[in-house]
């Protein structure tokens, strides 16, 4: 008898659909990102002159036309100035950030044109201790700890560290990761409204620690605003230190205002 052989049935699963990847970012996308990392860093200082073109040409092995893409995205976005003739520049950075009763850094920033990102570098639920004078309760007494950094164009200006009583104002950290700010944590949590009841202002040298923090060098002094805000019915809802880098924050305190507000 004849032998038969039979076709293989055709397979019912239907082709796998192809995987989409992420568009890689253009050459001169890319050397943008890497010099405004640079200057977030620290490795050029606000008033330093960029290295010329050719250097930086062979740096990322990319024509000139390339580079000048990279150096007009960074100027758009207020990180480098070109001086024709002279060169390319970091933007200095000095912000003038008002203490006054009511007043929010980011409401600071957003009248000179400029936005900060806040970001959580830590947190903890600790016993009061040192912060239970100035928010009016036992040492014993449980405050939740969050530790933040506060960045305009990628570069840090200052970090801070707050005190926040429980169990009133429990979930802050989670409150602040949704809210993106310690106003909106505290909204999401009931305080509608808060205002500086006490500010101190000092200048010492950072710890090392803290200089890695804010990207500076150990030997550069941070300005220390150490603060008690309260809310409306005068209660305290937040103590905290925050460290602005000296070379990128002036302080002021108005006159019809003397209490000073939320770093």
């Amino acid at each position: 008898m004849p032998r038969t052989t039979l076709a293989p049935a055709s397979s019912t699963v239907p082709p796998a659909a192809p995987v989409e990847t992420p568009a890689a970012p253009r050459r001169w996308e890319a050397i943008a990102a890497a010099l405004r990392d640079d200057i977030a860093a620290g490795r050029f200082a606000p008033g330093a002159r960029l290295p010329n073109e050719s250097a930086l040409a062979e740096r990322f092995g990319v024509n000139r036309h390339t580079l000048r893409q990279a150096m007009q995205a960074l100027a758009r976005e207020g990180f480098v100035k070109v001086l024709h003739g002279s060169g390319t520049y970091v933007r200095e950075l000095v912000l003038d950030y008002a203490l006054r009763r009511r007043t929010r850094l980011t409401d600071s920033l957003a009248g000179i044109g400029e936005r900060a990102r806040r970001e959580l570098l830590d947190c903890a639920i600790e016993p009061a201790g040192d912060w239970a004078r100035a928010l009016g309760v036992g040492a014993r007494t449980t405050v939740e700890i969050l530790r933040t950094r506060a960045s305009v164009r990628g570069r840090p200006i200052g970090i801070s560290t707050a005190a926040f009583p429980c169990p009133r104002l429990a979930g802050m950290a989670e409150a602040f990761a949704a809210a993106g700010s310690i106003t909106g944590a505290l909204a999401r949590l009931g305080v509608a409204d808060y205002t500086r009841q006490r500010s101190s202002i000092a200048c010492r040298l950072p710890t090392q620690a803290e200089a890695d923090a804010l990207a500076r060098p150990a030997a550069q002094p941070v300005l220390v605003v150490s603060y008690t805000n309260v809310d409306a019915a005068g209660v305290a809802v937040e103590a905290g230190i925050t460290l602005f880098a000296a070379d990128a924050v002036q302080l002021t305190v108005e006159a019809d205002a003397p209490d000073a507000d939320a770093a």
